[in-house]
């Protein structure tokens, strides 16, 4: 999700300026904002991607965890910093649906963070 998600901040860079800085405030450097802001995305997605098909058993859900956390500390922050720099942020509704992904993800990674590593269980 996160990846999908960098990718279109990249390609759509100018829109996402506009719907946060208005029509005037699109500018070269809010162009470029936007498209690292999608770079860091897509390396959440990378994260994320690593912590599914590259790692197992306990590693994986505490990597899980972790995460998530930093994902949605990032989400957090974002909200709580940007508006007072003039950033329109979209409302808190857009939250819910990468806290639901987040939430379930950590909520995985703690399930099964004490669980039995493949390693273990061949043994």
């Amino acid at each position: 999700m996160a990846l999908i998600g960098g990718i279109e901040n990249m390609i759509n860079a100018e829109t996402w300026a506009e719907s946060a800085w208005g029509t005037d405030g699109v500018t070269e450097q809010s162009k470029a904002m936007e498209t690292l802001f999608g770079l860091f995305m897509c390396g959440f997605g990378a994260m994320g991607l690593v912590c599914a098909f590259v790692l197992d058993g306990t590693t994986q859900a505490k990597f899980a965890m972790v995460n998530a956390g930093v994902i949605m500390a990032f989400f957090v922050a974002m909200f709580v910093v940007l508006p007072g720099t003039g950033y329109e942020m979209p409302g808190v509704a857009w939250l819910v649906p990468p806290f639901l992904f987040l939430g379930g993800l950590l909520a995985a990674g703690y399930l099964h963070m004490n669980g039995v590593d493949s390693a273990q269980e061949a043994a």
